[in-house]
């Protein structure tokens, strides 16, 4: 009886560490999203060596997404439609709502994730839909002229910005009309797990938003077990040929 209570007793030391999560999506060579992909299919790294992929699970395709809305590099035709075909790529049950910038961009994201934040989604995404644009002040002495809106990347703390959205697991997509690079807006999607494109003409608008959508319903939520001393980055890769990987870490404490 004494062995038995001394086992009883030690066995809640001997704790197991919580799997970590990736955000994934995989993509076809024509850049379509993959389904129906199963544990077996994926490999992960850790420091060059094979970790241990515990669950893959394909992820609630339902999103709620604030679009932040910038109209100047199309017209109103061309972005309405561009919205319909996103809204049209969605599941069913999922919800879009709109918001303008008014100021800079940093302030209108921390806006979109404070909203998303107040209706508790548990699939929360931020869309930038036309051109990154914000208010620089004018040159003119006029009072009437307050300022001008320019196409411009992503400034203020990116870093903050990043852990902003995933303390709340809000993905960040984006398409641009601008010839603009809009780095910034590139590395703060990608480090949430989504995308930010640049396109010439808002022709494109309307197909680069149907492919958002699509991929929005088609995402995977991978576990691995890992040494947290390691502190290092996973490579993920599927064995099925012509498939791309984007993953990032997934750590919602909101």
């Amino acid at each position: 009886m004494l062995a038995g209570a001394l086992l009883a007793v030690a066995l809640p030391l001997v704790a197991a560490q919580a799997p970590v999560r990736l955000l994934v999506t995989v993509l076809d060579a024509d850049g379509a999203p993959v389904a129906g992909l199963t544990r077996e299919e994926f490999t992960l790294y850790l420091d060059g060596a094979e970790g241990e992929v515990l669950s893959v699970e394909p992820v609630e395709p339902a999103v709620q997404v604030v679009a932040i809305f910038e109209g100047l590099a199309a017209t109103q035709r061309q972005t309405s439609a561009a919205l319909t075909s996103f809204i049209a790529s969605l599941s069913d049950d999922s919800i879009v709502d709109m918001q303008s910038v008014d100021g800079k961009l940093d302030a209108a994201i921390v806006q979109a994730v404070d909203d998303l934040h107040a209706r508790g989604s548990s699939r929360p995404v931020i869309v930038m839909i036309g051109q990154a644009t914000e208010i620089v002040p004018s040159e003119l002495q006029s009072s009437q002229v307050r300022g001008k809106r320019q196409a411009a990347d992503l400034s203020g703390d990116l870093d903050q910005l990043g852990r902003l959205q995933a303390e709340h697991g809000i993905l960040f997509y984006g398409v641009s009309v601008t010839e603009v690079s809009l780095a910034n807006f590139r590395t703060l999607a990608a480090g949430t797990g989504g995308h930010f494109e640049v396109i010439a003409a808002p022709t494109g608008l309307s197909d680069t938003l149907t492919a958002i959508g699509r991929e929005l319903g088609t995402q995977y939520l991978v576990s691995y077990a890992s040494d947290a001393a390691t502190g290092t980055r996973p490579v993920l890769e599927v064995t099925r040929p012509g498939l791309r990987v984007r993953a990032a870490p997934f750590v919602p404490t909101h």
